[in-house]
């Protein structure tokens, strides 16, 4: 990125599709924000800031939506049909921690898991099962 003043230059540009699939990923990039810009179709798309506030938009061909810096967010298909959407960011390498992995495809300890997230056991075991976390 090249910064002069309060002026960026996003020139990290990614492709972005979303399917009619229901999937839904949460992650952070602590080292670069990200611009949305929607291209076709409809996408919801949000992010949760610092004071645990969700801003949630519904975003339509032409629109654009930043996630700052290291915060939650997600876009997730807001239509029946195929959405298209070209992904920038601040930085050449922005940093991905997506939050399932973070808890659940690693060796973090399964009972420290269930303590911070209110799962049970069984829940947590599962979950890290499928992500392909141990212990």
């Amino acid at each position: 990125m090249e910064q002069t003043g309060s002026q960026q230059n996003h020139k990290y540009l990614w492709p972005l599709l979303c399917s009619h699939k229901p999937t839904l990923l949460v992650p952070s990039h602590p080292a670069g924000n990200e611009v949305l810009t929607v291209l076709q179709g409809t996408i919801c798309a949000g992010f949760v800031d610092t004071a645990n506030k969700v801003y949630l938009k519904t975003l339509k061909k032409g629109d654009v939506m930043i996630c700052p810096i290291g915060l939650l967010h997600f876009q997730v298909n807001g239509g029946g049909s195929l959405a298209t959407a070209i992904v920038s960011f601040s930085s050449p390498s922005p940093g991905l921690q997506i939050l399932d992995y973070v808890l659940f495809a690693n060796d973090l300890p399964s009972l420290l898991v269930e303590k911070t997230t209110f799962l049970d056991d069984a829940q947590v075991k599962k979950l890290k099962g499928v992500l392909g976390g141990t212990n």
